[in-house]
């Protein structure tokens, strides 16, 4: 059993660790070849020496020596792909993370509607859509809200449903065309169902005030509070248009950005591309600077398997299609080839196995055409990857950004899978040791807030292949496990260099600055089924406590 631990929610002194020696723990130094040492030493707010204690030079014992007893530290965590600010946003009325039945989505969406009278939508994120079942219709929706446009978002936030005032508001009928990269359903008349997918559903997002500038600027404060809780100082603020650019822009300006974040620029298959690219380059020109970095493209190829969005080798076994890739292969050529022409770096959406294989397709044609640079590609999610394409990923590369914790799958899951797949597909999800046997790079991403952004969750997860906390639940393909280690370098030392971030994060050594997590217990002494118990109890930040203290 771990030991009773108190959560310290306020930082006790931000300036305590400016200057200190930190002592009798464990100290996991990251980097590319990390190694464990019981101490450290912070001068003003940089590493000054790491080591066994008994080796500390004693200049370095003249200010506050504080004691760990048995605690580790980290280099604070990397989060290589999350959606942090809108995710904040889309749930900043109702979060319906944990209403698992028709009965329970109705009452927590009314409540909604009666708490926020004055928003001209109503809006509720994080739904299970499959929970509602033959019941996700407008109809449905019109009996919780029927004066007020009403949006209920799916918790992979690649569908939703809407109310029949919302589809009057937006001007949605039979005679609207499916946009690119979206879909409207459809009942035997033609008639939109409520329910959306992917761009028909992003394209909505302009129009709710929960989407606006002000809301912004709360949610960004609530990200960056809830990702120091966790221990990370670094993220990969997934999709980026103008509104986030913006917001992350003013918050560093007003001296809030205490993280290294890095924007994922949206490019569409939508819109021409060299205007597009343009911009992108205003944007970097007008905004990278400091900790805000405005370097990456972010592509999106496919969706996701459960709308049977997901870009597929072979048909699905439940439809007789495979999927629509966003992008044809010529297309995706053309904007690769144009970003990195500027660049950029590049970070795709890839679920289906053909989306992975239609990226590392154009990632190889142009590591063989361009003359080679530093560059640091990502394929994120990577839910299927064909045997052929594993080896790929270290030929031209490619780094996988991973989600953890979706690498236990629920039954209830598990079984819809089955069905759009079949059985024999269900053995090339989430490849994660298949691709480290192969020489892949790791880094470890959240997707918050489709799940959550805890790194101790995601670890456990890898690590078991089954439910947190739970010794005796099933494993779901055991020979698909990575170790600890691995882990550990995903989001540490991998996660900050797929960002450009190495530089000074993911490795505590002397002249780095002291960016940090302070964990409640030794990892590699804590048993697998309870590493997700684990907590953060101190973050530092360039040597500042933004979270928690020691006691």
């Amino acid at each position: 059993m771990l030991s009773p631990r108190t959560h310290t929610q306020q930082v006790h002194d931000a300036q305590r660790y400016l200057n200190c020696t930190l002592h009798n723990g464990v100290v996991y130094t990251g980097g590319a070849n990390p190694r464990c040492v019981d101490s450290i030493a912070i001068r003003e707010g940089r590493v000054a020496w790491a080591g066994q204690y008994s080796d500390c030079p004693g200049v370095f014992r003249d200010h506050e020596a504080i004691d760990l007893r048995g605690r580790m530290i980290v280099p604070s965590f990397t989060d290589s792909h999350a959606h942090p600010v809108e995710g904040f946003q889309l749930i900043c009325d109702a979060d319906l993370g944990t209403a698992d039945s028709f009965e329970a989505i109705a009452q927590g969406v009314r409540r909604c509607a009666r708490e926020h009278p004055e928003r001209s939508w109503v809006m509720a994120g994080n739904v299970s859509l499959e929970a509602m079942g033959s019941k996700l219709n407008r109809e449905t929706l019109d009996t919780f809200v029927a004066d007020r446009p009403l949006m209920l978002i799916g918790h992979d936030v690649h569908s939703g449903c809407v109310n029949s005032a919302a589809l009057r508001a937006l001007g949605v009928d039979a005679a609207t065309p499916d946009p690119e990269g979206g879909i409207y359903e459809r009942d035997g008349d033609g008639q939109p169902t409520g329910v959306v997918h992917e761009a028909a559903l992003y394209s909505m997002f302009r129009h709710l005030p929960q989407m606006g500038p002000a809301e912004s600027a709360l949610a960004f404060r609530k990200a960056q509070q809830q990702a120091h809780r966790f221990g990370i100082t670094g993220w990969f603020e997934a999709m980026a248009g103008q509104r986030l650019v913006e917001a992350y822009a003013n918050a560093r300006d007003a001296g809030e950005l205490k993280a290294n974040v890095s924007l994922g620029l949206l490019v569409s298959p939508n819109l021409p591309l060299g205007a597009q690219i343009d911009k992108l380059c205003e944007w970097r020109a007008a905004y990278d600077g400091g900790r805000l970095r405005l370097h990456t493209a972010k592509i999106f190829i496919d969706g996701v398997i459960e709308s049977h969005t997901a870009a597929l080798l072979e048909p699905y076994a439940d439809v007789m299609h495979a999927g629509d890739a966003h992008w044809t292969p010529r297309q995706l050529r053309e904007a690769v080839f144009t970003a990195d022409a500027e660049g950029f770096d590049l970070h795709f959406h890839t679920i289906g196995d053909r989306a992975v294989r239609m990226a590392l397709d154009a990632l190889d044609a142009l590591k063989r055409e361009r003359p080679s640079r530093d560059r640091r590609p990502q394929l994120a999610h990577v839910q299927m990857i064909d045997e052929a394409d594993v080896a790929r990923f270290a030929q031209v590369g490619a780094i996988a950004s991973v989600q953890g914790v979706w690498a236990d799958i629920s039954p209830d899951l598990l079984g819809l899978y089955r069905q759009r797949l079949g059985d024999a597909r269900i053995a090339r999800q989430y490849v994660f040791g298949d691709l480290v046997r192969a020489g892949a790079r790791l880094s470890g991403g959240s997707d918050w807030s489709v799940s959550t952004q805890n790194p101790m969750v995601a670890m456990e997860h890898a690590v078991r292949r089954a439910r947190a906390g739970q010794p005796d639940a099933p494993v779901f393909l055991p020979e698909q496990r990575v170790s600890l280690d691995v882990m550990m370098q995903a989001y540490t030392h991998h996660s900050a260099f797929s960002l450009r971030f190495d530089d000074q994060a993911g490795h505590i050594a002397p002249g780095r600055l002291a960016s940090l997590a302070v964990l409640s217990h030794d990892l590699r002494a804590v048993e697998s089924h309870r590493l997700a118990e684990v907590d953060v109890e101190l973050t530092l930040f360039e040597g500042e406590a933004v979270y928690g203290g020691i006691d």
